[in-house]
């Protein structure tokens, strides 16, 4: 099986570690993921084989795509459908005013990760705090809101399409619209549709990916030099290739970088460099 990544679309009511683990048992090699979904939530999952999960890291990053359905009225503990209903309110609420909240979550801003969240605390998931009934410590994060889009509004229901930065919770976004409205509301359904340029259109259903042979399988997977399409390249040859995967640094004249992908003579990637004032550095070797 080569290197790279697969686009797998996430069933409902399954861990993204379990989905992983029915990959990596199913095709029985090294597999991971570049980004959790909820247990509830359906939609795209970057899934790294092989040699492909080194790169994990840098595609966790990439902006994303939602689709969620909110509903006003009540509030969960968990900001979704798999909590406990804590409070019940009315919603005697216009489409206009609900309308306008909406809009103006098109920012930037500090938001506040939801208690029942995968967030490390002190080593602990945040998670592991709230289910003991303790108040995790969790600290709000810089946030990107591209855009968000209204699908459809069917009191005490609606669907909205957002494009945010990585580490955006759609469920706080629920939750912190039925605050502005005042009726509070929970995140009822959620599909994650894009990953940077990987749409879910492109992916594979995970019960059709387990019933695949492994040559079928291998036909779906990206290399990891197109996985890596938002870096720039480098390309050296046989002996500069030698130098770097030993971790040495290279002389080059090319403008400043955070990240480059480095490449052999056939165009595959052999590790990721970074470069400052005339110098490749090897940050990863692939």
């Amino acid at each position: 099986m080569k290197d790279g990544i697969l686009l797998v679309n996430k069933p409902e009511n399954i861990t993204s570690n379990d989905l992983v683990l029915k990959i990596k048992k199913y095709l029985n090699l090294k597999a991971g993921h570049t980004g959790t979904l909820d247990y509830a939530a359906t939609g795209l999952m970057i899934i790294t084989l092989q040699k492909a999960v080194k790169i994990t890291p840098y595609l966790q990053n990439l902006d994303k795509e939602y689709i969620a359905v909110g509903e006003l009225g009540k509030i969960t503990d968990t900001y979704d459908r798999n909590g406990r209903i804590i409070e019940e309110r009315e919603v005697n609420i216009t489409e206009e005013k609900l309308i306008d909240v909406i809009k103006s979550f098109k920012k930037s801003y500090y938001q506040m990760p939801p208690p029942y969240s995968a967030k490390r605390i002190k080593g602990k998931r945040a998670y592991q705090f709230a289910k003991k009934g303790e108040e995790p410590d969790l600290k709000p994060k810089f946030v990107h809101i591209y855009d968000i889009q209204i699908l459809e509004i069917s009191l005490p229901f609606f669907t909205i399409k957002i494009n945010c930065s990585s580490g955006t919770y759609i469920r706080s976004i629920i939750k912190e619209i039925g605050d502005e409205v005042g009726t509070g509301a929970y995140l009822k359904a959620l599909q994650r549709t894009k990953i940077g340029k990987f749409s879910l259109q492109e992916s594979i259903n995970l019960e059709d990916l387990l019933k695949m042979k492994p040559e079928e399988v291998e036909a779906h997977i990206i290399p990891i030099t197109d996985a890596l399409y938002f870096m720039d390249s480098v390309i050296l040859d046989e002996m500069l290739i030698d130098r770097f995967t030993k971790g040495q640094r290279l002389k080059i004249d090319k403008e400043n970088k955070e990240f480059v992908k480095v490449l052999d003579k056939n165009l595959n990637t052999v590790g990721i460099g970074k470069i400052e004032d005339g110098i490749l550095k090897p940050i990863r070797i692939i």
